[in-house]
């Protein structure tokens, strides 16, 4: 029996993405990719023109088990359609294949297309390869993993995720899928803890995520986190603080220290008098304090402070 017409694969997509949209019974949905199942039977050329290769693929994360798990069967029941070589020994499956990759591949950037900003979306990244990466991985980053981090309508929310991917990553030996999600639900839960507003604060608080995440002297924040010791939701509040190095940590104690010590310096005494006159408002309501600033047998300084207009002045 021949298979469904493009015309009529285009179709069924667009109601297949709208009924996504309209968040519409899951019912409706498995209904819609069980006719896709059954009726289409996948080539190089229908996957190009129709690009309902992208659309089911991205439902591979779907939150309902039902309509996600269907999602995969269709997506690899057309990785054997576009791979049977024909009997001419032809090169076709060889470019069916690379069909069903350049749609899978942009799977990541679709998703965060159906979904707006007032929802929460769980995207699938999009990889140009399988696997981990080859380079060294303190050398890692979303470019020598080929992540496609643009999974929002938001250049904002997208570059925060791909920031926080290229801290998470060094020096890990996970998958560039593992670290990706990771990082997408680390930016995710920063975006709801903002109110899903991406001002002022919440940019503040990605850098403080970032630069702690790089940095080299803090690797048991990032082993952490790849551990789940730290989930996402958690690393999304941390404050500088919380998050610093203990080689830090010990810094910023010593500078606390030096800064007590520092304000516990015994200072001379001072004492208020009307002997003494501002030379800039006239008022004889004058603060002063004496200290002996050179050597013994030279009188001692007297320092003044107007208390009407703030005027200071010093005199030996």
């Amino acid at each position: 029996m021949p298979g469904m017409e493009a015309k009529d694969i285009k179709i069924h997509g667009a109601n297949l993405d709208k009924a996504v949209r309209d968040k519409l019974p899951t019912d409706h949905i498995t209904s819609i990719l069980g006719r896709l199942k059954s009726d289409v039977v996948a080539t190089e050329q229908i996957l190009r023109e129709t690009k309902i290769g992208m659309i089911v693929n991205k439902l591979r994360g779907h939150s309902e088990k039902a309509v996600a798990e269907l999602a995969k069967e269709i997506v690899n029941k057309w990785k054997k359609d576009v791979s049977i070589k024909p009997k001419s020994g032809s090169s076709s499956d060889a470019k069916g294949e690379v069909a069903m990759k350049k749609e899978s591949s942009t799977n990541g950037a679709a998703s965060g297309r159906d979904s707006s900003n007032k929802s929460t979306p769980t995207p699938t990244p999009a990889r140009k390869t399988g696997g981990g990466s080859s380079v060294d991985p303190m050398k890692r980053n979303k470019q020598t993993d080929n992540i496609n981090y643009n999974i929002y309508d938001d250049d904002v929310r997208n570059r925060a995720v791909g920031m926080i991917y290229d801290g998470m990553v060094i020096g890990a030996d996970a998958t560039p899928d593992d670290i990706f999600k990771l990082a997408q639900e680390t930016e995710t839960q920063l975006f709801m803890l903002h109110h899903k507003k991406t001002d002022g604060q919440y940019r503040a608080r990605l850098r403080s995520i970032y630069f702690n995440l790089k940095d080299t002297k803090n690797p048991n924040l990032r082993k952490n986190v790849w551990s789940g010791r730290i989930e996402p939701h958690r690393l999304a509040s941390m404050t500088s603080e919380e998050m610093a190095s203990a080689e830090r940590k010990r810094e910023d104690e010593k500078i606390e220290q030096e800064n007590m010590k520092e304000a516990m310096v015994a200072k001379a005494p001072t004492s208020v008098t009307d002997q003494l006159q501002c030379g800039k408002c006239k008022r004889k309501n004058v603060s002063y304090s004496q200290a002996q600033t050179r050597s013994a047998d030279e009188p001692m300084t007297t320092f003044c402070e107007c208390l009407q207009c703030g005027h200071r002045w010093k005199f030996s």
